[in-house]
């Protein structure tokens, strides 16, 4: 059985045209079918404005869908609830506790024993390399720093699912590379279920076991590409990679290419002049749409 059944979502909004000024219904998301498996790593990709963050929201419970339904372990989702843990962009860590109250939040709200708590945030700070800023504030921690204490408190509460919509994106390149790394290798230690949004073609390809591509307006799946990359993965390790160029390609060109058709990977390779070095050229330095 799926850990996640999402079944034909849609989800449209009341939206004031600014040169008629009446009120018109924009459709963000239309038809929207997946099947997610356990421990499963699927990445979420497409043009701004195709429903990615709308899609999260409803899978969090925060957004009822207009139609459709959701069900993790064949359970409907109804609202929010522990067995999911979102990570925004943002942060969104409480300014007034220190990162150690930070992480112990989610296991206030499980009402986890005091007794129970410290070996719990002890393991995930260590999990997330923040030993010795367990009573600094969010303040004073660097924005990687942050983003770490943001997937620790996700973390420590044992959701079922992790939602990420765009969780790097206001980190520089080179700590970005830095936290991808480190959500590889903690997901690889707890296998947890995870719903990634990005607009990085190389962060998905790195990242995720599947690629869901998705339309423009209104947002449907337009193609799911299966990730051939094995398994550990590290962001240094796969840059040079020719099966990692390729795939990165692939889901550009699915990406640009509206009416493409099913694509080949020698045909691709002999399309970027030059077989490696040309679709290298091709498709770096890092795609982002």
């Amino acid at each position: 059985m799926a850990k996640i059944a999402l079944d034909s979502l849609s989800q449209a909004f009341s939206v004031r045209n600014p040169e008629t000024r009446k009120v018109e219904r924009f459709t963000a998301l239309d038809d929207f079918s997946l099947a997610i498996d356990p421990g499963e790593f699927v990445v979420i990709v497409g043009p701004s404005g195709c429903g990615k963050s709308t899609l999260l929201d409803i899978i969090s419970g925060l957004v009822k869908p207009a139609t459709g339904s959701i069900s993790i372990d064949g359970n409907q989702v109804l609202g929010p609830a522990l067995d999911r843990g979102f990570i925004m962009q943002g942060y969104a860590l409480f300014p007034w506790r220190t990162v150690w109250r930070n992480i112990e939040y989610g296991l206030e709200v499980k009402k986890v024993p005091k007794k129970e708590r410290r070996a719990i945030i002890e393991k995930f700070i260590d999990l997330v390399d923040l030993k010795g800023f367990e009573h600094r504030y969010p303040g004073e921690l660097s924005g990687g720093m942050r983003q770490r204490v943001a997937i620790a408190r996700s973390l420590a509460y044992d959701p079922e699912v992790l939602l990420m919509d765009e969780p790097f994106a206001a980190v520089d390149a080179q700590t970005r590379e830095t936290l991808q790394d480190e959500l590889m290798r903690i997901w690889e230690k707890t296998k947890k279920t995870v719903i990634f949004v990005t607009h990085s073609i190389e962060e998905a390809v790195l990242l995720g076991d599947r690629i869901v591509i998705m339309t423009p307006n209104p947002g449907c799946i337009k193609e799911v590409v299966v990730n051939t990359l094995g398994r550990p993965r590290s962001a240094k390790g796969m840059r040079n990679s020719e099966e990692f160029s390729w795939v990165c390609y692939k889901v550009w060109d699915l990406l640009h290419n509206e009416g493409s058709d099913e694509l080949d990977e020698q045909s691709l390779l002999g399309e970027a002049s030059g077989g490696k070095d040309g679709l290298m050229e091709k498709i770096s330095p890092t795609v982002v749409i």
